[in-house]
């Protein structure tokens, strides 16, 4: 009897491992797509590396302004943009194919720091919390100076753009159009005699799709799945798809058959990419656990706080970009984010006995990497400094995105130039001077010579002009928004078609800077090269017409000084 029952219990633990067995088998294949930690980490390492040479180049840049006469206020960003856009020209110049591979191996780490891009102005937009209280009316009259300003100067760049390129462009289109005709004259008794053929080959392609549509459709979902948004990765497509298909290689030839338990768990991995966001998330966690119990004065403090805040913007802002493009409409991610952060901000900093104004001072203290290297402004930066100083390193990588995008010919050239000097002058005399005329203060008034230039120039042209660099940044952030927010909708009212990328880059970059650019590098990328060099050309010609003291002077008159 007792011999009978251990039988039985060696049977059953046979026929547990055997299932166990067969369980792990159909689950290798879901832990090989999951992504792999050590190319995660090989990823990383080389995006960490870029933004460090970056970093120095933007110091180099730097320290060569500061020894020419009357550059030491030019923003260091958009001056080693410019020079490298140039290196790069004159690079094509000598050696077309070395320069295209120089700028393809760069491909995947520069479009990293341009997809970041738009967490990077999330900083400033926390900064809003250590203005000036503004009263009612004078609130009112700015929003009508934003509103009626923002309207006048995009659709007028598009006005300006499409009347230029009609005027250069067609004497060309009309050769084209003639040689075009000519070419159809000719070809016109050949495409007849050939039509019969083309209907027969059709008929035997039709047929063929049909037997290939399964296949095809099973394809087409495995790359609509595949292809989800990746906030903070830069991994290529091809892999996943390729990964997508060979999963379905597997069950075709078994039929239905019953999913392993990680099936929808791996699918959802590498649909959301969770497992840089449960890196940043694990880090989180371990900051916040030894922030909260910390003391106060203890010299661990600052670098906890640093990184605490830092992940916590990183993980808020991939949350945001996540949610449902409708509500993403509806509230852009860096505003989300933004408000998430302040209070995140003032939660913590209450923990510790303080106000969020103490939190967001420490969280953008002002300290970048060249302040440090120069020791004019050491000590512990924040999580939001970080931020800014890569910031430039994104800057810097528009130089590849034009160069990939630049214009093929002169015409296209003097467009851009005859198109955004009119608006550039238009935003920086005539919407101060409408400002003034409606009641606005001259300390308010003068903030929106600088409206539509990018932060960093923004605040260099507010300290030329002595404006409110606060009030300036709060207005550069939200001109910035309105493009990815309004852009579309105006495009569609202004009767702008979606393959007409001069006009739409050229105005999203001129009204909408950095932010409208970088929300072009994914939706139109050949667009997002001309949005790259409007609003470098916008805000070099705001850089040089504050400097120049008869025209600062004629600014700070017409802002009611």
């Amino acid at each position: 009897m007792q011999k009978h029952y251990i039988n039985q219990l060696n049977e059953k633990s046979n026929q547990l491992k055997d299932t166990a067995q067969k369980m792990l088998r159909e689950q290798v294949y879901y832990v090989k797509t999951l992504p792999s930690i050590k190319q995660g980490m090989i990823r990383w390492t080389a995006n960490v590396l870029y933004f460090g040479i970056g970093l120095m180049y933007n110091w180099a840049v730097y320290a060569v302004l500061q020894q020419m006469p009357h550059m030491q206020k030019f923003p260091s960003n958009v001056a080693g943009m410019i020079v490298l856009f140039f290196l790069l020209m004159c690079a094509n110049t000598v050696s077309p194919r070395l320069t295209d591979r120089f700028v393809q191996f760069l491909d995947p780490y520069s479009s990293f720091a341009l997809r970041s891009m738009n967490i990077m102005f999330v900083p400033a937009f926390v900064g809003i919390v250590s203005n000036p209280p503004v009263s009612g009316p004078e609130l009112g009259r700015m929003i009508c100076v934003f509103i009626v300003g923002y309207l006048v100067a995009f659709f007028l760049c598009t006005f300006l753009v499409r009347f230029f390129r009609l005027i250069l462009f067609f004497p060309l289109q009309k050769t084209l159009l003639f040689a075009s005709n000519e070419k159809t004259k000719i070809h016109h008794n050949q495409s007849l005699a050939e039509e019969e053929v083309a209907i027969e080959t059709s008929m035997i392609h039709q047929q063929q799709s049909i037997i290939a549509i399964p296949s095809a459709a099973r394809h087409s979902d495995d790359i609509d799945r595949a292809s989800c948004s990746r906030t903070l990765t830069g991994e290529p497509l091809q892999g996943i798809v390729h990964n997508a298909s060979n999963a379905n290689s597997i069950f075709e030839d078994s039929g239905e058959q019953r999913y392993g338990p990680l099936h929808h768990f791996a699918i959802w991995c590498m649909e959301q990419s969770c497992f840089d966001d449960l890196t940043f998330f694990i880090l989180f966690c371990i900051c916040a656990f030894i922030f909260l119990p910390l003391p106060y004065d203890s010299p661990a403090m600052p670098f906890f706080r640093l990184f605490l805040y830092f992940f916590m913007t990183i993980l808020l802002f991939s949350l945001s970009c996540r949610l449902p493009s409708k509500v993403r409409m509806v509230i852009h991610p860096i505003i989300l984010t933004s408000a998430c952060v302040m209070a995140g901000i003032a939660y913590f900093e209450r923990i510790k006995g303080f106000d969020i104004r103490h939190g967001v001072y420490l969280y953008k203290a002002g300290i970048t990497f060249v302040s440090l290297v120069e020791k004019t402004n050491v000590g512990w930066p924040g999580g939001g400094d970080i931020l800014s100083t890569a910031m430039d390193v994104s800057i810097i990588s528009l130089a590849f995105n034009v160069y990939k995008s630049r214009p093929s010919s002169l015409r296209e050239w003097a467009v851009i130039f005859m198109s955004i000097a009119p608006i550039a002058f238009l935003v920086m005399f005539a919407t101060p001077l409408f400002a003034h005329a409606i009641g606005c203060s001259p300390d308010n008034s003068l903030v929106w010579s600088s409206r539509s230039v990018t932060t960093a120039i923004g605040i260099v042209i507010a300290k030329v002009l002595d404006a409110n660099t606060s009030i300036v940044t709060c207005i550069i952030i939200f001109t910035g928004i309105c493009g990815p927010l309004l852009g579309p909708f105006l495009f569609r009212l202004a009767r702008v078609s979606d393959d007409d990328y001069m006009t739409i880059g050229i105005t999203m970059g001129s009204s909408s800077h950095g932010v409208g650019t970088a929300y072009l590098i994914s939706k139109n990328p050949r667009a997002s090269g001309m949005a790259s060099l409007a609003f470098a050309i916008f805000g070099t010609i705001g850089v040089i017409v504050a400097s120049i003291p008869t025209l600062s002077d004629t600014l700070r008159h017409l802002a009611g000084f």
